[in-house]
């Protein structure tokens, strides 16, 4: 029922609605809100417009006064649109307010509201009808660009499958029976194919521009490379120029020269050469060696000291001497030390210091020793419940596997993996090498600012030499902070990582996986031990 005494205005700028009434002479009861809310229906409003507090205050003035009462009782509302584009230009939010009486957001006021933003590609017309049509929307994305594809990088594709192979298969079967083998290679042998960098494809903003994809390096193969060259015909593929042993490196590979040595003992001498050794017998206690490609051994290494650019194969074992003191057992002068920056292999490990930077594989056990691998250690033929780990420290980043772990006498032994061993040696000497850089490049820069301002002691060559190594030195730095950020990455834990002893496990044993940690003081038996909720579990 509509109040005659009851008058609605519309205030155009603030769009606040006010109501004004006037009181019969007859003093008649005063407006109810259904007579208020029937004045707004009339008007073509909805009472979504009347607000409950204004309205209410209202009402109270006429039933107390005597004459007209005017009052604000509501507020009309138009819809409202905001278009919001990211930041990269990938999408383009739309924000809606519904009405309050007033007139609804249309798909034409959105299309209008984009193409004023300047967004022409990649438009939801889909999400734009059903936002219009729902009236209210909060960061709806209503235009998506397109991504740029990434590119595929550089691949070096190695085509001597057996030696080349072993640097990165690691976790292959090890056929034991083959480890005292050397695959050698004649000229033109061919060895890396080097498939070409692919470039990303561009992709395309809201506003139709281009979106560059991340720019992907054409490597070539490396520098300094020997006993190799690229074929004539193929510039992309990497072929033997001598007879050898060849050697994966990260953009190519190398030919080794292969000496052969009997023993290496008082005889023979320390050896410290560039190629790779074959011993058809013994490596005695106390002896040095020092190789850029790999070792074969066929006898056994003794208490010596090794370090190898590429991998040791051992046919028979490594087994230095136990120290002169109770828990000196494993590392000490009179222990074995080998450092490979490739796989080590042998039948058994015992009182050894051994680094590799892949994969360490004992057919038997691996006892009193400190083992690091820069990926898994394997103890026993794979699939099997033999090999066993006792006593020591034996850490690896992905896998440690063996039939048992520890001993049956509780003797201490420990077993991580989830990080990486080297990681922080690797990064001390990556101090160490920038520190030396930063060094040479503020000399360098010196001695530039010294000529520059004395142009007359620049005699002959020596600027544009100093230049040159000036600029080598900022590829070198820049190198650097790329081989920093990867090894920032491997210092993360590494929560796939784990340990299995197929067998069991004896009290005494301490189980690292990544930054959990966990001693056993009672034999269980076998299983894997691994992240499970964050907490380290055996399973």
């Amino acid at each position: 029922m509509h109040n005659e005494a009851l008058q609605l205005a519309l205030d155009p700028g603030t769009h606040v609605l006010a109501a004004t009434y006037a009181a019969p002479g007859d003093k008649a009861a005063s407006p109810t809100w259904d007579e208020l809310a029937a004045a707004v229906q009339a008007r073509g409003w909805g009472p979504e417009v009347l607000d409950h507090a204004r309205v209410a205050a209202f009402l109270a003035q006429c039933r107390e006064a005597d004459g007209p009462v005017t009052g604000a009782v509501g507020q009309v509302h138009d819809g409202t649109l905001r278009i919001e584009l990211e930041p990269d230009r990938m999408r383009a939010l739309l924000t809606l307010t519904a009405p309050r009486g007033g007139r609804a957001v249309t798909r034409e006021d959105i299309a209008a509201a984009l193409a004023a933003q300047g967004v022409v590609a990649g438009i939801d017309h889909s999400a734009v009808r059903d936002a219009s049509g729902l009236g209210r929307c909060e960061a709806l994305p209503v235009a998506r660009g397109t991504p740029a594809q990434a590119g595929t990088p550089t691949r070096f594709e190695s085509l001597v499958k057996n030696p080349l192979a072993r640097v990165h298969d690691d976790n292959a079967p090890v056929d034991y029976r083959a480890l005292g083998s050397l695959v050698l290679v004649q000229p033109g042998t061919p060895l890396v194919r080097r498939i070409p960098a692919v470039p990303g494809v561009a992709g395309l903003d809201v506003l139709g521009r281009p979106v560059a994809p991340e720019p992907v390096p054409d490597l070539p193969f490396a520098t300094g490379l020997h006993g190799v060259a690229a074929d004539e015909q193929d510039a992309d593929l990497l072929r033997a120029t001598v007879a050898g042993a060849p050697m994966l490196l990260p953009q190519g590979a190398q030919v080794n020269f292969v000496v052969e040595v009997d023993a290496v003992d008082l005889q023979s001498g320390n050896i410290d050469f560039d190629g790779t050794l074959r011993v058809k017998g013994d490596i005695t206690a106390g002896m040095a060696i020092r190789v850029s490609g790999d070792i074969v051994v066929a006898g056994t290494v003794e208490a010596a000291h090794i370090q190898a650019g590429g991998s040791l194969t051992v046919n028979g074992g490594i087994i230095g001497m136990a120290g002169p003191a109770p828990g000196d057992s494993a590392i000490g002068p009179r222990a074995a030390h080998v450092h490979c920056a490739g796989s080590v292999k042998a039948r058994f490990i015992e009182h050894a210091m051994v680094s590799a930077g892949q994969q360490v594989a004992a057919e038997r056990e691996i006892r009193h020793s400190r083992v690091l691998a820069g990926h898994s250690v394997m103890v026993g033929p794979p699939g099997s419940q033999q090999g066993a780990i006792t006593g020591g420290e034996v850490c690896a980043l992905h896998t440690v596997r063996a039939g048992t772990l520890g001993s049956m006498a509780a003797v201490p032994t420990v077993v991580r993996v989830g990080l990486d061993p080297h990681a922080e040696t690797q990064r001390t000497a990556l101090k160490t090498e920038r520190h030396r850089l930063d060094e040479e490049k503020a000399k360098l820069e010196k001695l530039l600012m010294f000529l520059r301002l004395h142009p007359e002691k620049a005699t002959g060559d020596i600027e544009d030499r100093a230049r040159n190594t000036h600029a080598k030195v900022c590829a070198d730095l820049q190198d650097l902070d790329r081989q920093e950020a990867e090894l920032e990455q491997r210092l993360q834990p590494l929560q796939s990582a784990m340990i299995t002893a197929a067998k069991r496990y004896y009290g005494g044993v301490t189980l690292q996986v990544g930054v959990k940690v966990r001693t056993l003081l009672e034999d269980q038996p076998g299983g894997k031990a691994c992240l499970e909720a964050g907490q380290l579990a055996i399973r």
